[in-house]
């Protein structure tokens, strides 16, 4: 099951307390991991053209000559300055560097770029870890084939660095994705919250999915989905669960199981895509299902049976602001021996 995910402006998910069934999300005090040069102000050379990211300290992709992502500086020079860019203009969200890469290609053999960022140190297995990252399409130019934005961009976390032909899309599985196409002019601060199961020790982002949706928001000919990132980090969080029913058991979390299936995210934008948070359960079952806030006060609460789904607003009909909401099931007739489940959604904007 991929992890939930967040789209924030700030942090401050970290620490709060989610009151609800007794749920508390904070750091850790173990050892800081991080992502090495998460925000690319570290290099061999200042970049003065397209197709530098080798100049990134840290940093590689997956490919040879072939698929190699830009890197853009402040005291770079042409092709590779900033805020004006060969395909956007945009500014660094924090420091004065960032990357850029191209996700997607609308031809009949897509092209594909990934970049590949290392940890401080080996993850632990079991942990679990709370990473970030930015992400934004930039303000196009008029002149330029970029403007497209696309789906199932992810993180796939791995212990050797990945290794890509030509522009193929990488085979890979990944910890997290973004299910709706995404295209931003500005940044977009993104967060997810996994548990290691193995030691890893790389990152890569890019486009994981073989089919995705294509979103087109620019006028003109736009062919191509290049997205810019900046500010990568990761950090230790403890997610410790105290239940309602028998400690030594529990509550289940939600786990993957054929015939139910609830969403992590959902983008009620009105773009018709991902617009209501719609979960599946097997047939003939029926109970309850609330959805409450970070200090545990309910904002929805429906029938499964309706399969109507949230659409994002409280009882009143207002929407509700962006950011993570814990839910939790309760069925009439016991599934897979447990009545009562429970699990996170994000609501995008």
């Amino acid at each position: 099951m991929l992890p939930c995910l967040s789209l924030r402006t700030s942090r401050s998910l970290l620490g709060a307390t989610f009151v609800a069934w007794g749920c508390f999300w904070g750091t850790s005090a173990r050892a800081q991991v991080d992502v090495v040069n998460g925000g690319f102000e570290s290099h061999s050379m200042l970049p003065n053209a397209s197709g530098q990211f080798h100049l990134v300290d840290g940093w590689t992709h997956g490919g040879g000559a072939e698929g190699m992502p830009d890197y853009y500086h402040q005291l770079g020079t042409s092709g590779g300055d900033l805020p004006q860019t060969p395909l956007a203009k945009v500014s660094a969200l924090k420091g004065r560097a960032i990357a850029g890469f191209v996700a997607y290609t609308d031809d009949q053999n897509p092209r594909h770029e990934y970049v590949v960022g290392r940890f401080s140190e080996p993850l632990e297995v079991g942990q679990r870890y709370e990473m970030h990252f930015a992400i934004t399409s930039g303000r196009v130019h008029d002149w330029v084939n970029a403007g497209l934005g696309v789906s199932q961009l992810g993180v796939a976390l791995s212990i050797d660095k990945p290794t890509q032909q030509g522009h193929e899309r990488l085979d890979l599985e990944p910890q997290f994705e973004i299910h709706e196409a995404l295209y931003d002019r500005e940044w977009r601060e993104i967060s997810f919250v996994f548990t290691a199961t193995e030691a890893f020790e790389h990152l890569t982002l890019g486009l994981f999915g073989d089919m995705p949706n294509v979103r087109r928001e620019e006028s003109g000919t736009r062919t191509m989905a290049y997205y810019f990132v900046d500010d990568f980090g990761i950090e230790v969080v403890s997610n410790v669960l105290m239940s309602e029913e028998d400690l030594e058991r529990g509550e289940r979390g939600f786990e993957p199981l054929p015939a139910m299936f609830a969403p992590n995210a959902f983008s009620p934008n009105g773009d018709d895509l991902n617009d209501t948070w719609i979960w599946s359960m097997p047939e003939g079952q029926t109970g309850q299902l609330s959805v409450v806030n970070r200090w545990g006060l309910e904002v929805w609460q429906g029938q499964l049976s309706s399969n109507l789904g949230w659409d994002g607003t409280d009882a009143a009909g207002d929407p509700m602001n962006a950011g993570m909401y814990a839910w939790r099931m309760v069925l009439d007739e016991a599934f897979e021996g447990q009545s009562v489940w429970k699990g996170w959604v994000t609501l995008v904007k």
